[in-house]
């Protein structure tokens, strides 16, 4: 346990009790020591009814002095800002009296400044560094720092504190239980709204359970993330308006194929009201085909899934306008091509086929991927693109939840309805008008043809084609190659995106 504060879990509120104007009362002290006068002062916490730390489920955390705790008492000395430490006298309840020394020298009734813990005041002593404090955290609860500040007068005739100001909580508190552990190699971020990284949480040990220190916020929120110990990812975004003093508790649930994601990149089983549903995660894993790896915006990216857009981002529209090989050496034309690991990167396929105005009006598709703007992608991820057929085949083996061994070229495979069902009941999370089906069980149209990213020759594409109206043989998924000029066969656009 830090030396600073202890924090309690209980089922009670937490209140402090308020502090009067004969509560800074006190006897006078001894005179003057060696140049210098003991001030002895009694403080207590800004915490009331209205602002204690009270949990989603009821609970709070109850919080104690501790008679090793020390306090910052920062004042202007005359010609510059410096600090005096007080220490714990005694402690009754909520309120503590604290004693320290100021130089006899010190003008009377000089403004101060406390700041709890000590070790939180400012290095050039002009007041709390609250993200320095916040930063050195590790997820326990025993080192989930609670900065306070209040202010005073220093009366040397008195030799006490007058005017005391009640310590204002400055930062609020997490609690999060999450779906996987995390460890000392993989500690917990978190970002703001604009994706600055405010602080990372590195716990000692393997855990579940994580406190969090973090400053309040009125117009931003916050992201929490982590990749856990097996390799799994979570997330999770806060309110807009984290209150000092606050204690908030939550899940950080690891995502699950069929989930519903969200244009600020969360993720739900079902869907949230207030938010932007863009698309459902199709596939999980961090290798190649989630993008992990891939150069994206000057950096490698971190990939754990992909999210399978709500919508089409085109229909009709041609592979290319030429016939001239980009990818030369990388075409699938098998069912080793379509399970094969490498060049599987429909993100680097899309960015070269998109390379500048001139080439991106020669691929209209992959074009039309990657300017989809009508569910704006988060920040974080790649940003839509056309999926290679490798990514093809993982979201109908991850979403789809069909054996990879069972997917061929050239041939219907999934005989049945069952993995059509799977992806069009994920869509339909995302309610009837905001999604365009994938599977049409309509004999008027029974099967849908979808672009890929990957060639098959310098004339042909791959293209996946679903028919979910059918029945035997002609039921399934099809993967194989067409006419890269194509424009009549309806041929859509379903932007792809990796988080």
């Amino acid at each position: 346990m830090k030396a600073t504060k202890i924090f309690l879990m209980a089922a009670l509120a937490l209140i402090f009790a308020a502090c009067s104007n004969d509560d800074n009362n006190f006897t006078t002290q001894p005179a003057e020591t060696n140049g210098e006068i003991t001030i002895t002062a009694t403080v207590s916490s800004n915490d009331g009814a209205m602002t204690r730390a009270l949990g989603v489920d009821g609970s709070n955390i109850a919080s104690t002095w501790k008679d090793t705790d020390k306090f910052a008492i920062l004042y202007n000395n005359g010609t510059e800002d410096t600090k005096s430490v007080a220490t714990v006298k005694s402690i009754n309840a909520s309120t503590v009296t604290i004693t320290f020394t100021i130089p006899a020298t010190l003008a009377n009734n000089t403004a101060c400044t406390i700041v709890y813990p000590a070790s939180a005041a400012k290095a050039d002593n002009s007041g709390a560094d609250v993200a320095a404090a916040l930063a050195t955290q590790d997820g326990t609860i025993g080192n989930c720092p609670e900065v306070r500040v209040g202010t005073a007068t220093i009366d040397k005739t008195t030799h006490s504190l007058e005017s005391v100001t009640k310590l204002a909580a400055q930062n609020a508190i997490f609690k999060f239980t999450l779906g996987s552990a995390i460890d000392n190699t993989h500690p917990l971020t978190i970002k703001d709204n604009s994706d600055a990284v405010i602080t990372t949480v590195t716990p000692t040990s393997s855990t579940t359970e994580v406190y969090v220190a973090l400053e309040p916020a009125t117009s931003k929120y916050y992201k929490f993330s982590a990749t856990t110990a097996d390799n799994k990812i979570i997330s999770k975004n806060s309110t807009a308006t984290i209150a000092a003093g606050k204690f908030y508790q939550t899940t950080l649930a690891c995502p699950a194929l069929g989930d519903l994601y969200y244009s600020d990149g969360t993720y739900s089983t079902t869907l949230q009201a207030g938010k932007t549903a863009i698309g459902v995660i199709a596939y999980l894993g961090t290798d190649n085909y989630t993008e992990n790896g891939t150069n994206v915006g000057g950096s490698t990216f971190v990939g754990h899934g992909l999210v399978l857009c709500l919508k089409n981002a085109a229909s009709g529209v041609a592979w290319s306008t030429e016939n001239v090989s980009k990818f030369l050496g990388q075409e699938v034309t098998n069912e080793v091509g379509l399970k094969r690991t490498e060049n599987v990167s429909g993100y680097t396929n899309t960015a070269t086929l998109t390379a500048d105005a001139a080439t991106a009006e020669k691929y209209p598709a992959a074009k039309a991927a990657k300017e989809y703007t009508t569910l704006a992608a988060p920040a974080g991820t790649t940003g839509w693109f056309l999926p290679s057929a490798q990514q093809w085949v993982k979201m109908q083996t991850g979403l789809g939840a069909l054996y990879e061994s069972s997917i061929t070229w050239g041939y219907r495979f999934d005989h049945d309805h069952t993995a059509a069902d799977k992806w069009e009941a994920a869509l339909e999370k995302a309610g009837s008008v905001n999604y365009d089906s994938m599977t049409p069980h309509d004999s008027m149209e029974p099967q849908r043809d979808y672009w890929s990213s990957s060639e098959s020759s310098v004339y042909r594409a791959v293209i996946l084609n679903v028919n979910a109206a059918g029945t035997g043989e002609n039921n399934g998924f099809l993967m194989l190659s067409n006419t890269k000029v194509d424009t009549y066969g309806l041929i859509r656009v379903r932007p792809v995106l990796a988080f």
